[in-house]
């Protein structure tokens, strides 16, 4: 249960840190598996692209459904790890079981939701013929239309920022699947964490950046870029395999530190959901 003196958000991080470190070292049969699949992932994604920005966008929706697929088991397994001091010794890709329905359901919808801020680019482009990036603006027939990237920014910050607090609010309820407990629902997770988004995005935001840092100045380094966003480099293919290494491992690193953390702040800021009366 958590007590009533609340944990301070480094120490919820630097739990997390290590509740993700023991985690991955004790369940290496399920962090393999989960490995393995997002390698063949990221490895499809790479090969199909490099077509057009319509193919190359649908592939990459295409991926992140398949990423959350075969992530999904992986960050359960996490958070029973954490909460349940459970060990899962193998990956169970049950797509038939409830728990791995509503939590890959809950993914699927969250990251949907924050895709949905790149309709502010997307539709222009093809409505008023604006450029799809901003360092496209160099591109012939752009001139004159530099408002429609002013508007596109504005529009999309507004909107990320709203989408950004709503997803903040439901955090908790990934562990809450994950375990079954109680009170599981969105308006309990929305409930108890009422007043401490900034403190969740302040938590969760380092922890899961801080140790990606790394990946990032060998990806640059190397000259692989973000996914999603056309292809206008080509790595050597020696290079691209590394970047399929590189990001899959980022992927099991990033769910696991996610898994974890959340975890903690499930423990710390969940009451309603829980199951426990909240406090007067």
């Amino acid at each position: 249960m958590a007590s009533d003196a609340q944990p301070s958000n480094i120490d919820i991080v630097l739990a997390g840190w290590r509740d993700a470190l023991r985690a991955i070292k004790q369940m290496m049969l399920a962090v393999g598996a989960a490995f393995l699949l997002t390698v063949i992932a990221q490895a499809a994604y790479r090969l199909s692209r490099g077509h057009s920005f319509p193919t190359d966008f649908a592939m990459f929706l295409l991926l992140s459904i398949a990423q959350t697929l075969v992530l999904t088991p992986l960050a359960v397994a996490v958070h029973r790890y954490v909460l349940l001091d459970e060990l899962t010794q193998h990956y169970a890709l049950n797509r038939a079981d409830q728990r791995f329905r509503r939590y890959f359901g809950l993914a699927i919808a969250i990251r949907a939701l924050w895709l949905s801020n790149a309709l502010w680019f997307i539709l222009p482009h093809y409505i008023f013929g604006g450029p799809l990036l901003a360092s496209r603006w160099s591109a012939p027939g752009v001139e004159g239309r530099e408002w429609i990237m002013f508007v596109s920014f504005a529009g999309a910050m507004a909107t990320t920022f709203i989408t950004l607090c709503v997803i903040l609010d439901v955090v908790i309820l990934f562990p809450a699947i994950a375990i079954d407990a109680p009170g599981v629902g969105w308006r309990n997770a929305t409930d108890d964490s009422r007043g401490h988004t900034y403190r969740i995005f302040s938590t969760l935001g380092p922890a899961v950046i801080i140790p990606l840092f790394p990946f990032a100045i060998v990806e640059l380094i190397l000259g692989l870029q973000p996914e999603g966003l056309g292809s206008w480099l080509t790595p050597h293919p020696a290079i691209q395999v590394i970047g399929v290494v590189l990001r899959a491992a980022e992927l099991v690193l990033m769910v696991s530190v996610f898994a974890a953390v959340a975890s903690r702040l499930y423990m710390a800021l969940g009451r309603r959901i829980r199951g426990v009366a909240p406090v007067a």
